[in-house]
């Protein structure tokens, strides 16, 4: 299937790994032009060069930085725009996840959780909305979890943050579709990020799928990212404003 974004401009946070990186080898093999972004400058670059490799492309470009940091945001999408002198296409990836129960968590942990999961939708989003009005076409997808629709225990900063997330992206979603802006937002489950394979042994991931997710297993970085790339695409005109589950069917709820 042809996509319809061949040319245009994707700029993708949280790409230095796992479902970030896969989201943008995977615009970038549509024939679009990618600008990713992630914390750890050699990651990033590596990322970013194995993008160029896998997409037979020269329009990737890399940076390094803190996307809950607006300073950070600006130089960011001041490079991205130098280069590729429009966005047409904004995947909002930056998440964190902090284990704890309520009074586990210290202030300095809340902010942390709202400022990644967050503020840096907000800061990217600001940041690339006028040039999707100009043109009066866009995509905005924020990538938010699972526990954003129905929480778990444990991970309370990030769930009510994600919650956030999917309401930003249904309200924003209601504003600019008439500007031709189509906001949606996707909630993985259990992926198979570089985060799960450092911290659940083998062992455990087949316990938690067995116990757990009806299709028996951890999804892949690539299952998000195809989803991802079809809401970035021509195909994706008359979505606006949805949460879409990617979670082997892990969540219980109807909404």
């Amino acid at each position: 299937m042809d996509l319809g974004i061949r040319g245009k401009v994707a700029v993708i946070t949280g790409a230095s790994e796992g479902i970030g990186k896969a989201i943008a080898a995977k615009i970038a093999l549509e024939g679009a032009k990618v600008a990713i972004c992630g914390r750890r400058r050699i990651e990033i670059d590596r990322a970013a060069d194995e993008i160029r490799e896998s997409a037979n492309t020269n329009d990737v470009i890399s940076f390094s930085g803190d996307m809950s940091d607006k300073n950070d945001v600006r130089t960011f999408m001041e490079q991205a725009i130098e280069r590729f002198k429009t966005v047409h296409i904004l995947v909002n990836n930056v998440g964190r996840a902090q284990l704890g129960l309520f009074n586990d968590l210290s202030e300095e942990d809340w902010r942390a959780a709202f400022g990644a999961n967050l503020a840096a939708a907000i800061y990217c989003t600001k940041a690339s909305l006028p040039y999707m009005k100009k043109q009066r076409w866009g995509r905005i997808i924020n990538v938010a979890s699972m526990s954003g629709k129905e929480p778990t225990v444990g991970t309370i900063s990030s769930n009510s943050a994600k919650s956030a997330l999917i309401s930003l992206s249904k309200t924003l979603a209601i504003e600019v579709a008439r500007d031709g802006i189509l906001v949606n937002c996707v909630c993985p489950g259990r992926i198979l990020s570089a985060q799960a394979l450092r911290l659940q042994s083998p062992e455990e991931r087949e316990r938690i799928a067995s116990a757990n997710i009806p299709a028996g297993r951890f999804g892949e970085p690539e299952e998000v990212a195809n989803l991802v790339a079809f809401l970035a695409s021509e195909c994706s005109s008359y979505i606006v404003g949805t949460a879409i589950l990617v979670d082997g069917g892990m969540a219980k709820g109807l909404h």
